[in-house]
């Protein structure tokens, strides 16, 4: 045991206490850097998710496009036929 008239118990008091400083600082540090690393990797999603939404958007104009291209090939189509049955 430590006696408090040799002195020793302030210096160990002093050390403890140094000890929690540096715990706290290096929990702080590493509390800091994580939330840098969340936000990096929320960013990262937030991009990748909107990529897919501009890609999806993307795909579903070139298929109203070409449906409606085709749309119009086939009521085109019907009128020349119907004609050509008609004139002979």
């Amino acid at each position: 045991m430590i006696s408090e008239v040799s002195g020793k118990h302030q210096p160990m008091k002093n050390e403890s206490e140094n000890l929690i400083r540096l715990l706290d600082l290096e929990l702080t540090q590493k509390r800091t850097a994580w939330k840098r690393a969340a936000t990096r990797h929320r960013t990262f999603r937030m991009i990748g998710i909107f990529s897919i939404l501009i890609i999806l958007a993307a795909i579903v104009l070139a298929l109203f496009f070409l449906f409606s291209q085709a749309n119009e090939e086939r009521a085109n189509a019907r009128p020349s036929a119907a004609s050509d049955k008609a004139g002979p």
